[in-house]
């Protein structure tokens, strides 16, 4: 009985102890409200960068062009492009069709 006791009295003890220390760390680690302020204000760049490419459909497209140009070669990169815009116009004329329609 007094070993049960005596058990459980140390873990407690442990237990105790661990709350403390991951306390301590969570308040060590986490950071003053002056810098959550200057990280609001300045965004990444590579956020800005991805916010730009979404607003700009045509800038990403361009841009895809360009990359898949010097990937693929400028033969390759045509053939591709002149497919991914026909289903785009194909898809995009059913689509306005079924909308008049409905």
């Amino acid at each position: 009985m007094n070993r049960d006791r005596k058990e459980n009295e140390a873990e407690t003890a442990i237990l105790r102890r661990m709350a403390t220390s991951r306390e301590t760390l969570l308040a060590a680690n986490w950071p003053s409200p002056s810098v959550l302020a200057a990280r609001k204000a300045t965004p990444s760049s590579a956020g800005s960068f991805i916010a730009l490419l979404v607003e700009a459909p045509r800038v990403t497209l361009l841009l895809a062009l360009c990359i898949s140009a010097v990937v693929l070669g400028p033969r390759r990169t045509i053939g591709v492009a002149a497919r991914s815009w026909i289903t785009a116009w194909l898809g995009g004329t059913v689509r306005n069709v079924v909308r008049k329609n409905l």
